[in-house]
Formats: structure tokens, sequence, C-alpha cells
């Protein structure tokens, strides 16, 4: 059996990555998270090509209840 998804592109990356905010460099994943609630998550970033550090802030949209 295999299983694949057909919509693999609209979950976006399995890993978060992000370029570098001084030089571009690809960060390919944070030095530290923190959940803040059930709708964000920050990310802490080191550059390993010059040493810069910057934050992230990932916003989820807020789950709608479903009626019973």
């Amino acid at each position: 059996m295999e299983l694949r998804s057909q919509n693999f592109q609209a979950f976006g990356p399995a890993h978060p990555n992000a370029p570098c905010a001084q030089c571009g460099h690809t960060l390919f994943g944070p030095d530290w998270s923190e959940r803040l609630d059930d709708c964000r998550i920050r990310h802490l970033w080191c550059c390993t090509a010059c040493d810069y550090q910057f934050e992230t802030l990932v916003c989820y949209p807020v789950a709608k209840a479903q009626p019973d």
C-alpha cells in the first residue's frame, strides 16, 4: 500500500527554513522555538555565516469550532 497526499504542496515544507535577514544565507532550522499560544510560534535564528540573530513569528488562523 502506498500513501501519498494529493495536496502535498498545500502543507508547505516539513521543516522551517529562512534566509538570514542580514546576509541572505539559507538557514535550515531555527536554534530555538517557542509556542506562544494556539495560533503563534516564535523562532530564534542564528546565522552560521555572519553570526546575526533574529526572530520570526508564525501565525496560524484560529480554528473554528465544529458543531457536534
